[in-house]
């Protein structure tokens, strides 16, 4: 009796050790986006499927995360020789979107963003935006964990796309741009992780993020699987590339696809950013 004792005590404390020691590993996410939310011009619907699919890894521990594209190497690069050729002229699009890595300094609060666009890098430094979350106890289950809901709002970046017009004598778009509108995100965290990570910028929470719902539906990223291991040399902040902060990222941005409307690079293709 006393050695069936001692095996239950040494199977319990086991159990309760792997689950307190959840605190580094790696998650597979899928983004899907509804693309018909950003293109209303009934010719570029007709050249794009309604929605894509992506997928990024998220390595972590307590002190770091790494959040990175999955490359789909079946994809061309829109965006390589200076855009403009996702597909044939005339034919669909079928495209993968810039790679990126989100190095998140836990400790000191500062992320780190690779970028490479238009064959040039960049990186992007600044401090994590403190959240405002509301928690919920509504629950659902994501990649076999228990997780929580948790919102907050947020004015969203808006990308309009659309061919040709708009453009006066001086090619310059002329159509006003609509005002953004504060949005509810939904994100469902949990707590058997117990580390304040999740993708892209998102954070703040008893627990890491499993997924994100922006725009109703219309853009969801959600954790697919959950392995213990990964590559810890995969885990360093990333140095290459022109460094700026994020404000100073969207104005280079929004300056490069002036420069490439103005010059016809883009096929006819408008592209207008909303900050």
């Amino acid at each position: 009796m006393r050695k069936i004792f001692l095996v239950l005590t040494v199977m319990l404390i086991a159990i309760t050790g792997a689950f307190a020691q959840v605190k580094e590993g790696k998650l597979i996410f899928e983004r899907k986006i509804n693309m018909y939310r950003m293109i209303t011009d009934p010719e570029m619907r007709a050249r794009i499927p309604e929605f894509r699919t992506e997928k990024f890894e998220l390595l972590f521990n307590e002190q770091a995360s790494m959040f990175k594209t999955i490359p789909d190497e079946d994809a061309p690069d829109p965006f390589a020789n200076s855009g403009g050729g996702g597909g044939d002229r005339g034919g669909r699009f079928n495209f993968r979107m810039p790679e990126t890595a989100t190095y998140t300094d836990i400790t000191n609060q500062m992320q780190y963003e690779s970028r490479s666009l238009f064959e040039k890098d960049f990186l992007i430094i600044d401090s994590l935006k403190p959240i405002n979350w509301k928690l919920s106890e509504e629950t659902k289950t994501i990649a076999k964990f228990v997780c929580k809901k948790a919102t907050t709002m947020i004015t969203p970046q808006q990308m309009n796309m659309r061919f040709g017009g708009g453009r006066n004598r001086n090619n310059q778009d002329t159509t006003a741009p609509a005002k953004p509108k504060e949005e509810e995100l939904v994100v469902w965290y949990t707590e058997s992780i117990p580390v304040s990570v999740g993708p892209d910028a998102y954070a703040g929470l008893p627990g890491a993020i499993l997924e994100v719902n922006s725009g109703n539906g219309g853009n969801v990223i959600t954790a697919l699987e959950f392995t213990a291991k990964y590559a810890a040399k995969e885990l360093k902040q990333p140095t290459k590339g022109d460094k700026m902060n994020r404000a100073q990222f969207a104005e280079s941005m929004k300056k490069i696809m002036e420069d490439m409307q103005r010059g016809g690079g883009m096929g006819g293709m408008r592209i207008r950013i909303n900050q």
